[in-house]
């Protein structure tokens, strides 16, 4: 899994949907050193977006098996917990309509699609690789649907993140979406999927 750090665990002191606190904790606080990394408490784990010395600031809770579905509940106030030294799996597309050309020093996705319920929001994509082949894909199918606005929307840019929280966690990459596709009415469907080379 790599990672920076060794590790952390210990009980925390207090919760809450986007947080876990451990009052008597000394953890990395070196440019957010646990950025990244997942906490797992009380059978739920959250992906770190920053930290304190006392304090894990968190995506979401995640249930393990549906980590694309809906947010699990908040671990109690006293959990055992744990930090895993590896990165968060990076495996959420988001979709763009932002049609400027992907650059190195991108952090975030500009006018990336994030509207709660839409169809064309976040979601986890389906891995793909074949032993012995020096790539990797990831796919995923996005419907338009009742909760989605600003309709037509035309899709130019994907990128992958460690988070399934529009507008948070950390972009691995995006992707150029060529052609572009146009999203206009309810039931339009998109499959869009990206081979990384390694």
């Amino acid at each position: 899994m790599g990672g920076d750090i060794a590790g952390y665990s210990g009980t925390s002191t207090a919760t809450s949907a986007t947080s876990l606190t451990d009052s008597g904790a000394s953890f990395s606080t070196t440019g957010n050193g646990l950025a990244g990394h997942t906490v797992v408490a009380a059978g739920v784990y959250g992906v770190i977006t920053s930290n304190t010395g006392t304090v894990l600031t968190v995506d979401r809770w995640y249930t393990p098996n549906s980590p694309g579905g809906s947010a699990g509940s908040t671990p109690g106030a006293t959990s055992a917990y744990v930090v895993l030294p590896g990165q968060a799996p990076y495996w959420y597309m988001a979709l763009s309509t932002d049609g400027t050309a992907p650059a190195a020093t991108d952090t975030s996705l500009t006018s990336e699609i994030n509207v709660a319920g839409a169809g064309l929001s976040r979601k986890i994509a389906t891995y793909g690789h074949t032993i012995g082949v020096a790539s990797y894909s990831l796919a995923a199918t996005y419907t338009v649907n009742g909760s989605d606005t600003s309709l037509p929307r035309t899709i130019a840019k994907i990128g992958i993140f460690n988070s399934i929280v529009g507008a948070t966690g950390k972009m691995q990459f995006e992707t150029a979406v060529s052609p572009t596709a146009v999203m206009s009415a309810i039931g339009d469907q998109l499959t869009v999927t990206d081979t990384v080379s390694n």
